[in-house]
């Protein structure tokens, strides 16, 4: 059975598909959903500002949302081709989303920070085990908040020598 069919016998008549972030209500609470080759990879709630980073990109990352990295890492060193599915659900309240996604977790999935071996190998290739690049890279991807917003904050406290930040920034696209 495909993610959407088993989203929509959880939640008949309620699942939708927006075409862009555009088309994500921003007055009310939302499930989000981001799948990759049918697999929930992100699977939240709130309103727009973080229901939006279904639609990060190689061009576009959501600010301070904990799987920001995450779907960096899938988007730049998953396999491809990938099929992306971005699902919403409107809900009444923020109660709603909160039991709607604690359904969903526990039905589908997509509630776990980790990152694949195959993906972390990939993007981790050709950085020194014994570099301070390698462990900084380890640790943002270990983050409990954003690492992505982690790495940029280091870099404009001066924590990140300039020779670091130019490597990650080069592995994760960031300029």
């Amino acid at each position: 059975m495909s993610l959407y069919n088993r989203l929509e016998s959880l939640f008949p008549g309620r699942i939708k598909i927006p075409d862009d972030v555009s088309k994500i209500s921003s007055v009310v609470y939302l499930v989000y959903i981001l799948s990759i080759n049918e697999s929930p990879i992100v699977l939240g709630h709130g309103k727009k500002n973080r229901a939006k980073v279904i639609f990060d990109s190689t061009d576009t990352i959501t600010k301070s949302h904990i799987k920001a990295l995450k779907i960096r890492l899938h988007l730049l060193y998953g396999s491809q081709p990938a099929v992306f599915g971005r699902y919403i659900i409107k809900c009444e309240d923020k109660a709603e989303a909160k039991k709607i996604e604690a359904t969903l977790h526990r039905e589908v999935g997509g509630n776990t920070l980790h990152i694949p071996d195959d993906i972390e190998k990939a993007f981790l290739l050709g950085i020194d085990e014994n570099t301070s690049a390698r462990m900084i890279l380890r640790i943002a991807m270990c983050s409990s908040f954003d690492g992505i917003s982690d790495l940029k904050k280091w870099q404009r406290a001066g924590i990140l020598p300039n020779d670091i930040w130019f490597q990650i920034s080069k592995r994760l696209k960031l300029v």
